[in-house]
């Protein structure tokens, strides 16, 4: 016996306790309105499977289905489609292999792009930054904000008078003064392209998504860490940026005093590239000869110098040292990564363009230190 029988011979059982004089009619009407509606329930759905097979069997409404799969809650099609769906990552990347797109992948391009250009797809736009942050350790470490608009940070460059002093029992220290600067985060642009030529013939989707994610994430991460270097530089305090006096080496106190400098820096970082950990931080040595820099294992970071992290930026200079604190730097990604399309047709070459918006600033100004070895002659 089946469930509507059931329900069929429950509904005769309860038609005939109805009359009884003891009976709970509250319960009994409650009953009957629940197997009635369960009863509507399955006859809807014994309906639209004869639809769906009806329609599958024809090869001609595929309509049924969807709808049929929306009803038992399954992922349908344009309302749930956007730049992280699979099927328009897909579709996105066989757009600019000029390849044929499924029915599927067509439908969640349209949907996708209708009020939009075609935007990177979301998991890409992570893989890329994961590969930037991996490469570049001073970007993932700064505070980013991806704003998509112009943004102003206060930049605190001294305190005038009221910092903090001992004073006097029953004496009030002076009113704090700060002296801040508003600087406007509006953005400097980022690009980078490829070119792949007709005579090298056509890549597919997939190998076209590699290819442009590595591409991409090294150069265009490269540029943005240079940058952040650049106006680290800019904002750092002059009295921060001091040359080592020992040709090609460091020594322990001026090392010393470029921590001593900092100010307003909570938890410093050390950068460097590979060839300055290698050849002159890593056998440095106190006036006592104990060696300064000490192994970790903590993932990402090369070992701890003077209780601060030592991490590999490639972005810096040979005989460069950067002290500070990262999250002191704010960066602004007014337009994240982004890859437009266009094909020359006079070189015959296909030209793939990723382009970025993005500006950063150091907000305490003694918050970094730089200390750069003399080179020898």
């Amino acid at each position: 016996m089946n469930r509507l029988e059931e329900i069929q011979k429950r509904i005769a059982v309860i038609k005939g306790e109805i009359g009884k004089e003891d009976v709970d009619l509250n319960a009994l009407e409650t009953e009957l309105d629940g197997l009635a509606e369960e009863r509507k329930g399955i006859m809807e759905q014994a309906e639209k499977r004869k639809k769906m097979m009806d329609s599958v069997a024809n090869n001609t409404d595929l309509t049924v289905l969807e709808n049929f799969k929306e009803e038992r809650g399954e992922k349908t099609m344009e309302n749930n489609y956007t730049i992280a769906s699979p099927e328009y990552r897909s579709a996105y990347f066989k757009t600019l292999a000029d390849e044929k797109l499924t029915e599927v992948e067509e439908r969640a391009f349209t949907h996708t792009t209708v009020n939009s250009d075609a935007l990177l797809p979301k998991e890409t736009v992570e893989e890329i930054w994961n590969m930037i942050e991996e490469q570049h350790s001073i970007l993932g470490d700064i505070t980013m904000y991806r704003t998509g608009t112009v943004i102003e940070v206060r930049q605190h460059t001294e305190i005038v008078a009221g910092d903090a002093k001992v004073v006097a029992e029953n004496e009030a220290n002076v009113d704090e003064q700060n002296t801040f600067i508003k600087v406007s985060l509006s953005g400097k642009d980022f690009s980078k392209h490829v070119e792949v030529s007709y005579a090298l013939g056509k890549m597919t989707a997939g190998a076209l998504e590699s290819y442009l994610t590595a591409e991409i994430a090294e150069r265009l991460g490269y540029s943005l860490a240079k940058d952040v270097i650049a106006q680290l530089d800019i904002d750092m305090d002059a009295a921060n940026k001091a040359l080592a006096t020992a040709t090609d080496s460091i020594e322990w106190a001026e090392l010393a005093n470029a921590f001593g400098s900092l100010k307003n820096a909570g938890a410093p970082t050390v950068y460097v590239n590979n060839s300055t950990l290698y050849n002159k931080l890593v056998a440095l040595t106190d006036t006592t000869g104990r060696p300064l820099f000490q192994n970790t294992m903590q993932e990402g970071v090369q070992g701890v110098l003077m209780g601060a992290r030592v991490k590999v930026e490639e972005a810096l200079i040979d005989d460069a040292i950067l002290i500070g604190d990262p999250k002191k730097v704010v960066g602004n990604m007014v337009q994240d990564v982004m890859v437009e399309f266009d094909r020359d047709i006079k070189r015959h070459v296909n030209i793939y363009a990723g382009y970025a918006r993005f500006e950063c600033a150091l907000l305490a100004p003694k918050a970094f230190a730089k200390l750069t070895v003399t080179a020898g002659v």
